[in-house]
This record gives structure tokens, sequence and C-alpha cells, in this order.
């Protein structure tokens, strides 16, 4: 097939001349890199696209066990209109390859089909949704930084090469970004050895970071130097769609698979270090993920916190909150055993190995267990409902390990009528307070005082709906250094109330939403 040559539109400032008349990528069935062939496992969340049974080929990444990244105009008859390309299924069948380097074995990897997509609109970017999850693969990471002009890069494709027309194995080259403006980036290859050829839209420009690649761009348009076919061009060089600054709006993408099956195994803390409070919760695959606030309180997907193991569906309860005073957030950790551990902070967003915090089976018995902190240390303890009905505070040694004490915060037996807790300072008086949702939906709130227990205070709501929350979980979701509380609906949506320090509650936004 040969080649498109008008340029697409809506290309901004900034960029070569030579890159702006570059040739539209799309093309018929060939797909590739010139540069070497990568060995098995390299680059493993590149993509093979298949479009209308062999009408089109394209390249994508990996991005989530069910998303992937690629470009636009792979799913439009004419490249050049890759705006137009509206939200939902495919017009034609697409079969995505994952994880595999070599395209002519069939063992190894997934074959499955895209579902849904949603394009991003100002550039030649769309996300597709899988039929059904990857496994086994690990999905590219999302830049958390943006791309610099000279940057080394390297790019991964299936397909055409400097003397392959349709090679069956992932090739590799790598490049330097000569122009970063707007959403463009302008890709030279290094030393005049690598280049991007036919049908290569999607394939995705990675930035190494540490062990790992990020995507930072998606191939659209190249001059096809040094591919099959095209021996007598001297231009070079190649354009993609930036990545790098849409981190957020992948992120937000990526949630709205996650949340139908977000448990009731959730808890709060501020797990990327950005000052806000974050969620943390285990899905029905037994994986624990953290969800990120934005500035306005509502959610994006952040990341695992913990190893793709499916080891944290025998918990029955996670609790945030910076347990060893490290200013790190931590988890603590309750097993359907009745175990109780703690997961410090590691730093880096992830989770340390667990360690036990008590010496026998008794957190089991507990009906309700909320971060807490009693004391001075600075460290974060808990409070715990008893099955008897009493409410006690545990504090913690600089370990993060609980001190074996207790102090009673509430005078009776009482608290067994109450369906959930959160905890946070919502009168603003620099201790922290305990919210109870009571056995008749009242939201109410028991203030901490100087003697290290609690006193009724006001209700944070005016009504007594609130018992119908799957949990509540407290925290500052925006920021604004004023306690909140996020609402875990029975209908699976996540609703922001915001504090102010003295008032009731106010309604916010929803964080997420189940039906999205």
């Amino acid at each position: 097939m040969s080649p498109r040559r008008s340029p697409r539109a809506g290309l901004t400032t900034g960029i070569s001349t030579a890159a702006l008349a570059a040739v539209l990528l799309t093309a018929g069935p060939a797909v590739a890199v010139v540069g070497p062939a990568a060995q098995d496992g390299s680059y493993p969340s590149t993509v093979k696209l298949d479009i209308g049974d062999g009408k089109r080929s394209c390249t994508a990444t990996l991005v989530d066990e069910l998303w992937l990244v690629t470009a636009a105009s792979c799913f439009t008859a004419d490249p050049a209109q890759y705006a137009q390309l509206t939200a939902g299924a495919p017009e034609l069948k697409t079969t995505a390859t994952v994880g595999r380097t070599d395209l002519s074995r069939t063992d190894g990897g997934t074959v499955t089909t895209v579902e849904q997509l949603v394009p991003r609109g100002d550039r030649d970017l769309v996300m597709a949704r899988l039929a059904k999850p990857v496994t086994g693969v690990a999905p590219a990471g999302v830049p958390a930084r943006k791309l610099s002009q000279n940057e080394d890069v390297s790019v991964s494709g299936f397909g055409r090469t400097k003397d392959e027309w349709v090679p069956d194995r992932l090739h590799y080259g790598h490049f330097t970004a000569r122009g970063v403006a707007g959403t463009t980036i302008d890709l030279a290859g290094k030393d005049g050895a690598a280049a991007v050829c036919e049908g290569d839209a999607g394939a995705p420009v990675w930035r190494a970071s540490g062990d790992r690649y990020e995507l930072v761009g998606i191939n659209n348009r190249s001059w096809f130097k040094g591919c099959f076919g095209h021996e007598d061009e001297t231009r070079d060089g190649a354009v993609a769609s930036r990545a790098d600054d849409i981190a957020d709006w992948i992120q937000t993408v990526r949630l709205t698979t996650k949340v139908p099956d977000v448990s009731n195994v959730i808890a709060s803390a501020d797990f990327d270090g950005d000052g806000r409070t974050d969620i943390a919760a285990v899905l029905n695959d037994g994986n624990l993920h953290a969800f990120y606030t934005k500035p306005d309180g509502t959610l994006r997907y952040g990341r695992e916190l913990w190893a793709h193991d499916g080891t944290w569906k025998n918990y029955t309860q996670i609790i945030g909150g910076d347990f060893n005073g490290d200013g790190k957030a931590d988890l603590i950790a309750l097993r359907g055993d009745g175990q109780l551990f703690l997961h410090t902070g590691s730093g880096d967003g992830l989770l340390n190995p667990r360690i036990p915090l008590w010496h026998d089976t008794s957190w089991g018995t507990m009906k309700q267990i909320v971060r807490f902190r009693s004391d001075a240390s600075g460290r974060d303890g808990l409070a715990a409902v008893w099955g008897d009905g009493s409410l006690h505070a545990y504090t913690t040694n600089p370990d993060g390990t609980l001190v074996n004490a207790k102090r009673d915060l509430w005078p009776d037996k009482t608290w067994d009528g109450m369906k959930r807790l959160a905890s946070g300072d919502f009168n603003g008086d620099g201790r922290d307070d305990i919210a109870a949702i009571s056995y008749d939906g009242a939201l109410r709130l028991y203030a901490g005082n100087a003697q290290g227990t609690v006193t009724r205070a006001a209700d944070l709501w005016h009504d007594k709906t609130w018992g119908y929350m799957r949990s509540v979980l407290g925290g500052d979701f925006n920021g604004d250094g004023k306690t909140d509380i996020a609402a875990h609906r029975a209908n699976g949506d996540l609703r922001l109330y915001t504090g102010n320090g003295k008032d009731p509650l106010t309604s916010g936004p929803l964080m997420w939403s189940a039906t999205s």
C-alpha cells in the first residue's frame, strides 16, 4: 500500500519544518521500527494491533491490564481525520496481541479484542479498552515528569524494517527528542541508524527511568528514511503525540475499570506524598491499589501498592496512617484469622513487608478499627470498638508496633451501635476526633479532648441518611488543611464531604462514580 502524503491537521508550532510535512504512519499491514530485533521479554508492554482482519496494522502500549494507548488515526478511515474519532466501540474488529516479542509463536502472551475507544481529542492519541484483562505482563509506567528537548528515547514496534516487509519480531531503535512543543515530539534517529516505518502508528516512545521504561509518546508520522521500499529517501525524523503531559488523563481513564471491582476493604492516607489524602483499596481479585486525589478532591488511578499476587484477599480491614512517625503512609492490615500486621511505607509509593503488631488473634473480635492519635508522640495509633461495645485507644512505638496497653476513650459500652467510624481533626483544635454513623443513620462527632478521651459534640450532618454507607474515611482529600470525609456509598460511588474545621460537612463532588 502506498503511503499517504497529506499532513494531518492540528499540529502546534515549535516542531521542525521537516517534521510538519512528514507522512502519516497508518497504512496497510506493515508495522515497524528500523533497528535491532528485540530479545525475548524486551519491551513486553508493546502490543501488536490487527484492525479489520488485516486492513490496517498498528502498534500500541499496555498501560493497564485492561487498557492500551495508541494512535487515534489507527481507527479512522482517513488517518488525517483522527480528531473526528468518537468514543465507543471501534468500527472494525481490532485484535491485540500482548506479551509476544516473536509473533510467529503462539505460546505465551494474551490475544484479545478491543471493546471501547476513549479518544484524547486534542492529539492523535486514544485509549483502548480490552475485552479481557492481560496477566503476566507488567504495564508500562506513566511518567512522573515531562519530556525535555534533547532527551534520549527509544521506540519499539512490529513490522517493516530496512530489509523486511512484514517481520514477525519486535524491533526497537534509539532516538533523540529534538523538539518538544504543544502536543507533539519531533524525533531524530540516533547516528542515523534508527527510523520509524509505515504502519507504525501508535508505536510507543520510551524514556528509561531506573530499571523500567516510561511511556512519553505515541508515534504517528515519519519520512521513512531507512525503511524497506524507501531506500532513496534522505529526509529523516518522525513525529509523535505526547503522552508525557497527560499522565493524569491516562490515570483517570484507568480508574473507570477499577472502581466496579473495589471491595469493602478500603483505607485512606497520603500514599503519594503530595499533601492530599488518597485512597487504598483491595479489589475483588485480591490485589491492593492506590487511588490518588487531584486538587479538587476527585480521584485518578495511582498504582499497585504491593506485588500483583492476590494475597490481599486474606484481609478483612486495612487502616492507613503514619504509625512510625517517619512521614510516610503505612497500612495496618487485619487478616481473616485475627492476626494484625503493619506494612510501613517504603518512600517510593510502595509498602514494605509486613511485621506482626499483636501477640494473639484477639483483633479479629473487634467490631470497628480506625486510625486515631491519642498522644503527643507524633505517631498515629488506633481506636477500636471491642466486641462488648467499649471503645479503646492504642498508641504505637517508634517502630510502628502497638504498645501493649489500651486507654478507655468512652465511659460505657454503647459503641456496638455504631455502624461505621472515621477519624480526623474535624473541629480544627489540633486533636483527633471520631465521626461515627449511629444505628439511626446520623453522622455524629465525638471530639478529642485534653484528657485523651472523646466527648459528644454536634452532628456533622443535618439528617439521618448515612446508614447506607459501606464505609467512611477521614482525611484532607482536597489539600485545604481541613478534615473531610470520603463516603463509600451502597451503589459503589465515593462522595467527598468537605469540612471547614467548625461547621457540619458540605456535600462535594463524586470522587469516583461506580457507573462511569
